[in-house]
């Protein structure tokens, strides 16, 4: 889907840019890279801005010299895409000061758009129906209306031109003074608030944006595409300290919401318009911010981050905190996040329970506005045009390498490969609606091993990722899946078929890790589809050791089959060829520290040696320092 074009990107009154404009080159290292000019604060912020509790440097113009509100406006309108709930919100903060210094009624609108925020299955459409039906009801009980248009059209420009005449229908029928909306980077969410900025500005009515997703807003936290998440966090976390304040309340309105109901809240009407795919809704999650604010508080627990400070890179230990789609649908803010999370912090003597703290702060934090930063700053952040230059280099010297096994997109969505671990991995994602974060790269980098090309393996890996996980359709999701596949913010490694350069993950790796036969075993179906596939001869090797391995298939000993397999892939090495661009020269070592640098080369499952001349067994510690992890 090629990116929206920016020929009207809007602009603060006053402003050269506010930072709409999106970095136009494909790779990292590029010349033709430009830095964007940081989005500025309001220059002649209105009053309500300026004394209001809302930081302004979280606040953009985006039609263009229109700031006056509209003198015949009959409400003030906050549409809330992204982030769909009503207290811990500073686009709701903001709409409700203006609805009040204007003394006109205030309503939340969400524009239901398939693909926007989630892709239209039953699964995910159950689990937002369950916390509009809770924002709702809490906007009811402070005068605050509640409308939810449908587009009910899927295809890119059916629904894109549908929701322009929501957009005009909305305008029209309720006459807004002014409007504020919420911040997704995404393309489709860019598109909608592009389509909101034009009708705004031709009916000479003000709209404002407002990152209430994260804890520093986009614009703020960086002006250009970041390389790692190395080079945002020092920044990110000094911001940090000036944006992590209490949230005021919203109050109820003097005002009420007295409008005849438009778009009701009704969900035979919803499933009719949008007719959603399989999957079919999950029994296990609960949705809705009360359901996001008891589990916080569950997890929030010395003891619990503690041990989140362990293992949380352990799939069988079960100790994420399983966030991640609360934060994904806006049921909870990041920054609720943080400051609970925070208050352990200070009171934290334990050394276990200091790195949980921090690991999980860095995971929820600055992941995440990495995330937000990459999809902002590159326009083909769901391309192999959007990986780093040495990545896209090394990946298409790699693209006809032969792929032995190749599985096409059932096989991969059935969890039907060889490889029991990835197996168990994919139906952990289809039955439970989220896999764990550290098997989520091992899942896509497999992907990459087994389709025909980077580029289809980039398309499935998203594909499945959006269907099934209920945090699908998100910049965490499309970065990691990124990162996986196209080395975005890692390095270079030894070059090795197909993967090239690319950080390569195997089996044996993980079964270092973790009880990889305890995983395995949480999910019936997934030993028995490795024999099966097995049976069948699709395998990562030829000859001998693949009639070997077809005849203690045959036997149905899934645990033999496995065993077999891991030796195998042992005995496979990288070709002896230099590290990519972004590794440096290894500093002087031991035959001892040699031997274990080069074991977990050749897994690809811990970080080359960083370009600050960091000690080689320092800078192999932690395999998180530039991966996507989702909490």
């Amino acid at each position: 889907m090629p990116h929206p074009t920016q020929t009207s990107s809007p602009k603060a009154a006053g402003q050269q840019s506010m930072g709409l404009k999106r970095s136009s080159s494909a790779g990292h290292e590029q010349k033709s890279q430009k830095k964007t000019k940081k989005a500025a604060t309001l220059p002649q912020a209105p009053g309500w801005i300026k004394n209001g509790c809302v930081d302004e440097r979280r606040v953009r113009l985006l039609t263009e010299g229109i700031q006056k509100p509209k003198a015949d406006g009959k409400v003030v309108i906050c549409y809330l895409q992204r982030d769909m709930r009503v207290q811990d919100n500073w686009a709701l903060l903001l709409a409700q000061e203006a609805a009040r210094s204007l003394n006109k009624p205030l309503v939340v609108i969400h524009l239901l758009v398939p693909g926007l925020a989630f892709q239209p299955t039953r699964r995910h459409l159950s689990f937002f129906m369950g916390g509009a039906r809770e924002v709702e009801t809490e906007l009811k009980s402070l005068n605050i209306g509640f409308e939810l248009p449908i587009v009910s059209k899927k295809d890119p420009k059916g629904r894109l031109d549908e929701a322009n005449k929501k957009i005009e229908e909305v305008f029209d029928a309720l006459q807004p003074a002014l409007a504020v909306c919420d911040f997704n980077p995404l393309r489709l969410p860019t598109q909608v608030v592009e389509a909101l900025t034009r009708v705004y500005a031709e009916c000479l009515s003000p709209l404002y944006q407002v990152d209430t997703h994260g804890v520093v807003p986009c614009w703020v936290a960086s002006d250009k595409l970041e390389t790692a998440a190395r080079t945002l966090r020092p920044k990110l976390m000094e911001l940090v300290k000036e944006f992590a304040t209490p949230f005021p309340k919203v109050q109820r309105m003097t005002v009420p919401w007295t409008h005849t109901k438009l778009f009701p809240l009704d969900e035979d009407r919803i499933l009719s318009e949008l007719k959603p795919d399989p999957p079919e809704p999950l029994d296990s999650w609960k949705p809705g911010t009360k359901a996001a604010l008891e589990l916080l508080h569950s997890f929030a627990t010395p003891k619990n981050l503690a041990e989140y400070g362990k293992s949380r890179n352990d799939p069988v230990a079960g100790v994420q905190s399983d966030l991640s789609p609360y934060i994904h649908f806006g049921h909870i803010s990041v920054q609720r996040c943080l400051l609970e999370v925070s208050k352990l912090k200070s009171t934290a003597a334990d050394k276990t329970l200091k790195e949980g703290v921090m690991s999980f702060i860095d995971e929820v934090v600055v992941r995440s506005q990495l995330s937000d930063n990459f999809v902002f700053f590159n326009p083909h952040y769901d391309d192999i045009k959007g990986a780093p230059l040495w990545a896209q280099q090394t990946l298409n010297i790699h693209a006809k390498d032969k792929r032995e096994p190749h599985y096409g997109f059932a096989a991969l969505e059935a969890g039907k490969t060889y490889d029991e671990l990835w197996n168990a991995a994919q139906l952990q994602l289809v039955r439970d609606g989220k896999m764990h974060g550290y098997l989520r790269m091992y899942w896509a980098k497999k992907i990459l091993e087994w389709t025909k090309s980077p580029q289809e393996a980039l398309k499935i890996a998203i594909a499945l990722n959006d269907k099934y996980h209920l945090d699908g359709t998100d910049p965490n999701g499309v970065t990691g899946c990124m990162w996986s596949i196209c080395g975005v913010h890692d390095q270079g490694f030894k070059e090795r078929p197909v993967f090239g350069k690319i950080r390569y993950m195997n089996y044996p790796g993980c079964e270092r890790k973790f009880d990889v036969k305890a995983f395995v075993r949480k999910f019936p179906g997934a030993a028995e589809n490795a024999v099966n596939v097995a049976k069948q001869g699709m395998l990562p090797f030829t000859g001998r050791a693949k009639i070997e391995l077809k005849g203690v298939a045959e036997g149905g000993d899934s645990d033999r089959v496995a065993s077999i397999l891991t030796k195998k892939i042992e005995q496979q090495k990288p070709q002896n060829t230099i590290s990519g661009p972004a590794t440096t020269k290894e500093t002087a070592q031991t035959k001892g520290s040699a031997k274990k640098r080069q074991r977990k080369q050749s897994d690809g499952d811990l970080a080359p040696p960083r370009n600050e001349g960091v000690d080689v067994e320092e800078a192999d510690i932690n395999v998180e320092e530039d991966v996507h992890l989702s909490e």
